[in-house]
């Protein structure tokens, strides 16, 4: 091989030499700034629809139902059965001013237990009257009628009217309330103490 031959040989090896570095050199470098490209920050998800608002619950009522806490009876009569020939006419006069009365014969049906009916008679009447005789003061029964009918006159103002027949004390509390005394008047006070009476029973119903 002559000189010129041999020259351009070596040209050509270097030249490819080179050409390949600098290739090297362009992938190297892609390759770097792939590995130092900043990742992107993930994407936010999708945001959703704001949930759409509760409806609203109804309003509550604040009137009460038609008839409730309405009393069934205007007045329970608490009295000992000795004194039951003065207790009818007097309960009958009672209705004729127009009021509802329950008291033992009233609300005692065939096969009922007296102390149910009774006790049940108490809690639906609007006020309590109690007829006190010797009898009366006697009775244990009528005991227990005067304590159901004190307590919610005591606790809640509804109306106890004590009504006298017979030469008795009365005991400390109804002693505190008005007292429709019936001994030794004529038949025209009393009827005028018992329109008294219904008067006091409605208006303190209304």
């Amino acid at each position: 091989m002559d000189t010129a031959g041999l020259v351009l040989s070596v040209v050509g090896t270097v030249a490819g030499v080179v050409g390949a570095y600098f290739a090297y050199v362009a992938v190297r470098h892609q390759l770097t700034r792939r590995r130092h490209r900043p990742t992107p920050p993930p994407s936010a998800p999708p945001t959703s629809a704001p949930p759409a608002p509760a409806p609203n619950p109804p309003a509550a009522s604040t009137s009460a139902p038609t008839g409730a806490g309405t009393p069934r009876y205007d007045v329970f009569v608490s009295y000992d059965r000795e004194d039951a020939d003065w207790v009818r006419p007097f309960a009958e006069r009672l209705r004729e001013q127009g009021l509802d009365v329950a008291y033992d014969e009233v609300v005692s049906r065939p096969g009922g237990v007296r102390v149910h009916t009774v006790e049940t008679a108490i809690r639906e009447a609007a006020h309590g009257l109690l007829v006190f005789s010797p009898a009366s003061m006697a009775s244990g029964w009528v005991r227990q009628e005067y304590a159901a009918l004190m307590q919610p006159s005591i606790e809640t103002g509804r109306l106890f009217i004590p009504v006298v027949i017979g030469d008795v004390e009365l005991p400390g509390f109804a002693a505190t309330r008005y007292c429709a005394d019936f001994r030794g008047v004529s038949e025209d006070l009393q009827a005028r103490r018992i329109d008294e009476i219904a008067s006091a029973l409605r208006g303190d119903r209304r």
